[in-house]
């Protein structure tokens, strides 16, 4: 039994339960995707210049320090002649018509507050030689995401969808708290870290539950509904960012928008997929009456009867390994090219967005505009693959589990890449633009999948796309081995001439010719 086929014929592919089940994974995105990037206005880097002896707290612009002219020397920036942010002169009793040596900062930094209040760079000073810092927290948030979305992906295929979303909920809750009360860098890095794990643990099994109970026709709409709840959270983050300027207060109501998600475990329920995977068959008859009940169905003794033979079948299955995913020919190539796609794509995005308050202007409506172009790029992106396919719209637009571990290969080198503006300034987004574009070529080694049943075993996806023998008795059949219809490469021209043929027939043009 295909999945797929018994919600078409029994269940309804797109009935109020997976409208409730996907809303449930949806309502996940705005809190994962404003944490994935908080550390933009977190750790944003303030103006600032070395403290100097008679200097006090810069509340204000960072010039308006008494002996500032006089003790920090003037460098070409871009072209520009700006007062060092680094140096300081070494003799502070120099007069303006003397010469002298310079030197790092010695006692500390002053920060002009006029943007924020406090942020992570400014009560640890990650400035001039500690800057690295900041770019190691955020790669080190990576890596914890990294790592999330494997050990997580496996507990979701070993204990269930519904228990591991929640548990991820609950440990995300925790660390998002417990970051904001962080006494020192080093603890505030670690528990990022596993606060991105629980994140992305929390997302991606809750994604998958959501594709699980939806019908094919609608997986693609589901899955950018989620991309976009993503725009959403970014857009809260500037909007709290904006009214909460010290980080600590603002990674704090981060952790406190989470509480409502907490309800998750008592309405989200278990992908009835995953429990005939199990060989749980009376689980997943209890949720497939639910969503009858919800969707105003009634399963006949028919679907009992191939629950039964779904499990008796997975029961002698082979269990896969992540070895699997290399071994055959196709396999190989789907997995190498994904992760290879997502490492680029992870990497210029997380470049890109949170270099948003870098730019000219106000960081706040940076983000804003950049949030809001992102939504209407995947409503766009949504638009397209509904009339195209995926793979060209993905390919056009550059901009699980192992793909997005190694997605994050990208987004943990990208603050790293930044730096490369102090060997040539343009070399940043160079560099982006380069991975772009061979992230983008690299999709169209893939296969279609727009409307197409989702593989159940490796053997179904070395078979994607393969003519079979049955194909020459049915153009029209979709399935594993036959994706897609066969197509009328005239069909375009006969559409016009039907159209041509219904108005001749209809007496449209002697009724527009005759006065």
């Amino acid at each position: 039994m295909e999945w797929d086929d018994l919600l078409r014929k029994h269940l309804g592919e797109f009935g109020r339960f997976q409208r409730f089940t996907s809303l449930l994974a949806i309502l996940v995105g705005p809190t994962v995707g404003l944490t994935l990037v908080a550390m933009t206005f977190l750790t944003a880097t303030l103006e600032h210049h070395c403290r100097v002896f008679g200097n006090t707290s810069s509340v204000g612009h960072r010039y308006s320090t008494e002996g500032h002219y006089l003790s920090i020397p003037l460098e070409n920036i871009g072209g520009t002649w700006k007062y060092s942010s680094c140096l300081m002169y070494k003799n502070l009793n120099r007069t303006e018509s003397s010469r002298n040596e310079t030197i790092a900062c010695t006692h500390a930094w002053e920060y002009d507050r006029t943007i924020y209040q406090s942020t992570i760079v400014t009560e640890y000073d990650l400035v001039c030689r500690r800057s690295w810092l900041r770019g190691l927290g955020q790669s080190t948030f990576m890596v914890g995401v990294s790592v999330g979305g494997i050990f997580f992906g496996i507990t979701s295929d070993r204990f269930g969808r519904r228990p591991t979303t929640v548990f991820c909920l609950i440990l995300h809750l925790a660390l998002s708290t417990g970051a904001s009360f962080a006494s020192d860098y080093v603890s505030f890095v670690i528990l990022r870290a596993l606060d991105g794990a629980a994140a992305n643990g929390a997302f991606y099994t809750a994604f998958v539950l959501a594709l699980e109970v939806v019908g094919p026709s609608k997986r693609n709409a589901v899955g950018m509904t989620a991309s976009l709840s993503f725009g959403t959270g970014f857009f809260a983050l500037s909007v709290r960012a904006y009214f909460l300027r010290t980080w600590r207060n603002l990674q704090l109501v981060q952790a406190l928008m989470m509480y409502p998600l907490l309800c998750y475990w008592w309405v989200l329920p278990e992908s009835p997929r995953w429990l005939l995977s199990k060989q749980r068959v009376t689980a997943a008859t209890d949720v497939l009456q639910r969503a009858a009940r919800m969707n105003k169905v009634t399963l006949t003794d028919e679907v009992s009867d191939l629950l039964v033979k779904s499990a008796e079948s997975n029961e002698i299955t082979k269990s896969f390994t992540i070895i699997d995913l290399v071994r055959t020919p196709r396999m190989r190539k789907i997995t190498l090219t994904m992760c290879l796609v997502w490492m680029f794509i992870a990497g210029v995005y997380f470049g890109l967005i949170v270099g948003t308050t870098g730019l000219a202007g106000d960081p706040y409506v940076n983000f804003a505009i950049g949030t809001a172009l992102e939504i209407m790029l995947a409503i766009l992106g949504w638009a397209g693959m509904e009339r195209w396919g995926r793979k060209p719209v993905i390919a056009g637009s550059m901009g699980i589990g192992v793909a997005t571990a190694f997605s994050r290969i990208g987004s943990i080198l990208s603050p790293f890449v930044t730096l490369l503006g102090d060997v040539w300034l343009p070399l940043p987004m160079v560099t982006f633009g380069v991975a772009a574009c061979a992230g983008g070529l690299a999709v169209f080694l893939l296969q279609e999948t727009l409307r197409v049943p989702l593989p159940e075993t490796i053997e179904d996806v070395e078979n994607l796309g393969r003519k079979s023998q049955t194909d020459d008795d049915d153009d029209n059949s979709m399935s594993y081995t036959s994706p897609w219809p066969k197509r009328d490469p005239f069909r375009h021209v006969k559409r016009v001439v039907a159209c041509y043929q219904t108005a001749r027939d209809g007496g449209y043009f002697n009724s527009i010719l005759v006065p």
